[in-house]
């Protein structure tokens, strides 16, 4: 498998907000969006074995994995073998939604779809959208893709487009007045709010 880094943190985004969590960052991504805020996970990153990533799932005391990217899916007959070795955790998957999700694999998904054009993959617990300036036209858009695809609201997290702990805390105060008023759930970055933009964390 191609690693970009493993580390152990709070989940800082989505459902499960503030939970603890061992991330595994996948290298390589099918998507190269200018915004990106971990541009290094397109860059080559270390070679493990399933297996020794298995062993580190193992080693870690805390209930939940989280994996990551770029993009997870790209990997992902490894990250099922992975899985299978480790089916005592509770693996949650991040993707942005361009590669079809296997069944009976993941316990928690959250896409994040980038493209508005294309209609999202179904099925996911959340489906998470990162909005930013200008902020009516981000939502606004959103809110059109979301009744268009027929999203449950309950399923919506609307998040700020930030890399600084100030511009998370600036941007989640204006969107949840939009969370409010169409059901939809905040995700303010709260990792980005604690610890800024530094990997690891």
């Amino acid at each position: 498998m191609n690693v970009s880094e493993i580390f152990e943190s709070i989940q800082g985004e989505g459902a499960l907000m503030g939970k603890p969590m061992l991330f595994i960052r996948l290298s390589g991504c099918n998507l190269s969006c200018t915004w990106c805020d971990t541009p290094y996970a397109q860059e080559k990153g270390s070679d493990m074995t399933a297996e020794e990533v298995a062993g580190t799932i193992r080693k870690s005391k805390l209930s939940h994995v989280c994996w990551t990217g770029g993009e997870p899916l790209l990997q992902k007959s490894s990250i099922e073998k992975v899985v299978q070795n480790t089916k005592d955790k509770t693996h949650c998957l991040e993707t942005n939604g361009t590669i079809e999700i296997p069944d009976d694999v993941f316990d928690v998904i959250t896409v994040s779809p980038k493209d508005l054009s294309k209609a999202p993959i179904i099925g996911a617990d959340v489906y998470k959208f990162v909005v930013g300036d200008p902020l009516p036209e981000s939502i606004s858009e959103v809110v059109s893709y979301v009744q268009e695809h027929n999203i449950p609201a309950e399923k919506v997290y609307l998040q700020p487009l930030c890399s600084t702990s100030k511009e998370a805390r600036y941007m989640s105060a204006i969107i949840w007045k939009a969370c409010v008023k169409h059901s939809f759930a905040l995700s303010p970055r709260l990792h980005t709010m604690i610890f800024d933009n530094r990997r690891g964390v």
